[in-house]
């Protein structure tokens, strides 16, 4: 996985410390890549994982996804904001059990509690725009959610940018202008290159197989769901799935190919025993 830093972050990262913010600039990075982390984890899990993150001042934005179902999108798209919110929960607990460390964590609870939240502005390809994209193209076909989604980002940043022009006649609000451009710039220049790729999709699976693979063996029940098998791929193994009926007869091998066809073919929800009927 490759890591690119927006200049923007680098901007961001003065500003912090000439304004005597260092500590702060340090704990909202930790909760970015807290943050990053869990999508990768949830991702991994679901059969995908990252390429490139392009990490911008209040997360990543992550582009360039492809053949990846309604439901993993809106799954992956919240693991980074609820992980962020179980870290700050973690910590108002921590204070009310020792008061006293509410002085050194308070900046890092904060940082969690900002970024989960401001992930998840309707904003495509923040979180919150993810999750509305993924609920859409679970309704629509994905071309024509993705152009409702683009113009509800448009209209969010629109919004966000006229209130930083009116505070100009009272207040500046600084924070307003950084966001604003921020949501431009992941809205009009997403970059391509960044996102998830499926780990098991055949060339992907080719250039791996250009070294020797361990070959991992899992014993299944034929009601398991092909969705579960899914979630048992692992990236660096090749994965067999011995399935068994009722009577712990085996009734037959399938590859992680198999599995992964037929998932495209019938679905999450189905059954590997619907799948070996249909096979016949």
């Amino acid at each position: 996985m490759t890591v690119y830093i927006s200049p923007i972050t680098f901007v961001m990262a003065v500003f912090f410390v000439a304004m005597g913010m260092a500590y702060e600039l340090a704990c909202s990075f930790a909760a970015v890549l807290l943050h990053e982390c869990a999508h990768a984890k949830v991702a991994k899990k679901l059969g995908y994982e990252l390429n490139t993150v392009k990490l911008m001042p209040y997360g990543a934005a992550l582009c360039g996804q492809t053949d990846m179902s309604p439901k993993h999108e809106v799954l992956i798209a919240l693991a980074g904001p609820l992980f962020n919110a179980v870290i700050a929960v973690l910590f108002v607990a921590l204070w009310w059990l020792v008061p006293s460390g509410y002085v050194f964590t308070s900046a890092f609870c904060l940082s969690n509690l900002y970024i989960g939240l401001f992930n998840l502005i309707p904003v495509y390809p923040m979180d919150g725009g993810r999750v509305i994209f993924g609920l859409l193209s679970g309704k629509m076909p994905r071309a024509k959610a993705y152009k409702i989604m683009r113009i509800i980002s448009a209209v969010c940043t629109v919004i966000t940018l006229s209130l930083f022009v009116a505070s100009v006649f009272f207040t500046p609000n600084v924070t307003l202008l950084a966001v604003g451009i921020f949501m431009t710039v992941s809205a009009l220049l997403p970059n391509k290159d960044a996102g998830y790729r499926a780990v098991f999709a055949p060339t992907y699976r080719a250039e791996k197989l250009k070294r020797p693979l361990d070959v991992r063996r899992y014993a299944v029940s034929q009601s398991c769901l092909l969705g579960e098998l899914i979630a048992a791929l692992d990236g660096d193994k090749f994965t067999e799935f011995a399935v068994y009926d009722d009577g712990m007869t085996e009734r037959a091998v399938l590859t992680e190919t198999e599995v992964i066809a037929a998932v495209k073919e019938y679905g999450y929800e189905k059954t590997v025993d619907f799948l070996l009927i249909k096979s016949k």
